[in-house]
């Protein structure tokens, strides 16, 4: 058996030069060099493949495609970003549409959402319970086909006048139900330094301008 031995210097090393310049990133032009170094440098027996040269350029092309295109999106975002706070503040005194199963009511004492039903249903009802549990409010709905049902109740005494209730619960019986939502008044609007998340100040609480599913 042939024995190899290691006559290399032992002082050879495959580290950068001290002072040497460069970076990990490989962009057009260092492409284009590099390309050029390869077809300078290849066999001529053995040259490179035209096909596979071209399926190199196409592929660098897409990528730099994509890189320049995310540059972009990434300004329009900023771009919304900036407006989303004036655009909020139009909003100022609408009632927004948002999830969840808290009623609150409007200025006029009306309390007032939305649910999907997903199956027919014989006896349909709805509740308006206070922090207690109590009920302080029933809504006989009867039989129901199967779809969006939106309800409202008017909360007031017998001079007309909101009755002090507050937020309630809403509860619904006699049904599969979905998507439960409830509208609220949009009474302020908080701007953050990061102007995309603009809060919506409600009865309710805070929401983003994501959560508004309408705006009335």
């Amino acid at each position: 058996m042939n024995t190899i031995t290691n006559t290399l210097p032992s002082n050879l090393t495959v580290s950068q030069p001290e002072g040497a310049a460069g970076n990990d990133r490989l962009d057009q032009a260092a492409f284009l060099r590099l390309m050029t170094t390869q077809l300078q440098t290849q066999d001529p027996f053995d040259p490179l493949d035209n096909n596979a040269m071209v399926a190199q350029m196409a592929q660098f092309s897409s990528v730099a495609g994509i890189s320049e295109m995310n540059v972009s999106l990434k300004a329009i975002a900023g771009s919304i970003g900036d407006n989303r706070v004036g655009d909020a503040s139009s909003w100022l005194g609408h009632n927004i549409l948002v999830p969840g199963q808290i009623a609150a009511p409007s200025a006029a004492g009306q309390y007032s959402g939305e649910f999907h039903l997903d199956a027919n249903a014989s006896n349909l009802s709805i509740d308006f319970l206070n922090d207690r549990g109590e009920i302080v409010q029933a809504i006989e709905l009867g039989e129901q086909p199967a779809g969006p049902i939106a309800f409202q109740w008017d909360a007031l005494d017998g001079q007309g006048l909101p009755l002090p209730h507050g937020s309630l619960r809403v509860r619904v019986n006699g049904g599969a139900t979905s998507g439960l939502s409830t509208w609220t008044t949009v009474e302020a609007v908080q701007s953050p330094a990061d102007t995309a998340n603009a809060k919506l100040i409600t009865p309710r609480g805070e929401f983003t301008l994501g959560d508004a599913i309408r705006l009335s």
